[in-house]
């Protein structure tokens, strides 16, 4: 199932949710469908709009070294919307990320918790000034300035019984044999498999709970799956992070304010 929430263009500012099924979206009250409208006429909002927190599992630490660090759920933007550069020098990079969302909470979970309270997939890209980035790792403040203009979250959240068949039980737990890929301005700049990362939802999940109490709404990200190099920005560029089965997530980048 892929789980949505949006717009109309013909009314926004009010919020709908709903599903994805066939091309069209299926609105809900929460139980019932109660409309059905086709693609063109909403416009796609973040599947999860204030999430408590989003932890950053980075990809290249290695199966045996998990950690993470959080970025600004409050810089949370939906599909296809506008990021606007801030006013500083800085070569600008987009991070793409597969992101997972729970549905409860818990402290110190086992797997077969962290498995039951894991609601769905989504994808995730962060705009992130890399100049700012290197300041505050060499003058150790943590990640913080550099990621908080643009988190692009969507375009819809896919539960994990619709990836049943694409699910693998590797080494390092369940992960998903997805084929990805990076686009700026309709020319693909690198593609990945997903089932070659070391970091399984489940873990990822887990391991955050082992020092902190999750709470529903809280995302969890694990990337980034392409290299700096095949993902920087400028002024007018569009990107797009497609991942198969769970859409494309694009975003387009304005000029400096």
């Amino acid at each position: 199932m892929k789980l949505c929430r949006f717009e109309l263009k013909s009314d926004p500012g009010v919020v709908r949710s709903g599903m994805v099924y066939s091309g069209k979206i299926y609105e809900t009250d929460g139980a019932e469908a109660i409309g059905v409208h086709e693609a063109a006429d909403v416009r796609p909002l973040a599947p999860v709009p204030t999430p408590p927190s989003i932890r950053i599992f980075r990809s290249d630490l290695g199966e045996d070294e998990l950690g993470f660090y959080y970025v600004n759920p409050g810089a949370v933007i939906g599909p296809s919307q506008i990021v606007n550069l801030p006013d500083i020098e800085s070569e600008f990079v987009v991070r793409s990320y597969l992101a997972a969302t729970i549905g409860g909470g818990g402290y110190q979970v086992n797997d077969e918790e962290a498995e039951a309270v894991l609601l769905g997939l989504t994808l995730v890209n962060i705009v992130t000034a890399k100049t700012i980035e290197d300041s505050e790792r060499r003058n150790g403040f943590g990640i913080g300035r550099s990621h908080d203009f643009g988190i692009a979250v969507g375009p819809v959240l896919t539960t994990p019984d619709d990836l049943d068949d694409v699910m693998v039980m590797t080494k390092n737990g369940i992960l998903y044999k997805l084929e990805c890929s990076i686009k700026v301005n309709q020319v693909e700049r690198a593609s990945a498999h997903f089932e070659e990362f070391a970091i399984s939802m489940i873990d990822a999940v887990q391991f955050a709970s082992q020092t902190g109490t999750l709470r529903p709404g809280d995302i969890f990200c694990v990337g980034p799956i392409f290299d700096d190099e095949d993902c920087k920005v400028s002024a007018n560029d569009e990107f797009q992070f497609t991942m198969e089965r769970l859409g494309t997530l694009a975003l387009k980048i304005n000029e400096q304010s």
